[in-house]
């Protein structure tokens, strides 16, 4: 069936990610990140996870709601400690269970090409059921992937003190999911471009003094995720 938008940014920013993962050492995997308690193993066993797919797409109820990219991240367990405990020790014993011979790298490697190679052969216009969530448009839940990737991506260049590689299709394609978290364009006087926005949206920037004084009562909205 060939690609779509977001699976090309699903593709772009996983490659880019794995081309950084595959030179680290062993070494490397142990360091601490800026999502305590996960070392960068544990968090890119999250990362190869949160993409993986497991078993068939269904099909939702007729007539049921169509839910946004953006609808998907305003669930309001997202924000719980019991969510994010369990994805901290799901990760956790999935990174302690990997076989011999995987190593994170290789296995976000293998999850990222293999969920992709599966999303090609689908029609970007299927209406799924996203467990949680309700009905959404394939293309719609693959932008929610693309935004833990690119998301990840940065955890990961900070762990590792490199500027971010976030690719240009990871950027566009994610752009309007962050603006309707926001409910509204960001002030002008900003100046943003789309990888602070990123940054900023996703909680892996922190709002400067100044920040705040443009976005005025929108400041509260901040992080639009986590």
């Amino acid at each position: 069936m060939g690609e779509w938008e977001a699976l090309t940014a699903l593709s772009k920013e996983s490659r880019a990610l794995s081309g950084v993962l595959l030179e680290l050492d062993a070494d490397a995997f142990e360091r601490s990140t800026n999502c305590p308690p996960w070392n960068l193993k544990e968090l890119v066993v999250h990362t190869a996870a949160s993409i993986q797919l497991r078993g068939d797409f269904l099909d939702p109820q007729p007539g049921a709601q169509l839910r946004s990219a953006a609808d998907y991240y305003r669930r309001p367990e997202r924000a719980t400690p019991q969510y994010r405990g369990r994805n901290v020790e799901q990760a956790q014993a999935l990174a302690a269970r990997l076989p011999a011979g995987m190593t994170a790298a290789r296995m976000f490697e293998q999850v990222w090409r293999e969920t992709v190679g599966k999303l090609r052969d689908q029609d970007p216009a299927r209406t799924i059921q996203v467990p949680a969530v309700g009905a959404m448009r394939l293309a719609d839940w693959t932008v929610t992937r693309v935004i833990s990737v690119a998301a990840h991506g940065v955890d990961v260049a900070l762990t590792l003190h490199r500027v971010p590689w976030t690719t240009s299709s990871a950027l566009a394609v994610m752009r309007e999911a962050f603006l309707s978290l926001l409910g509204a364009q960001p002030p002008k006087g900003l100046a943003w471009d789309d990888q602070l926005l990123l940054e900023v949206a996703t909680g892996r920037r922190a709002l400067s003094d100044q920040d705040r004084r443009i976005l005025g009562p929108l400041r509260e909205r901040f992080p639009l995720l986590s």
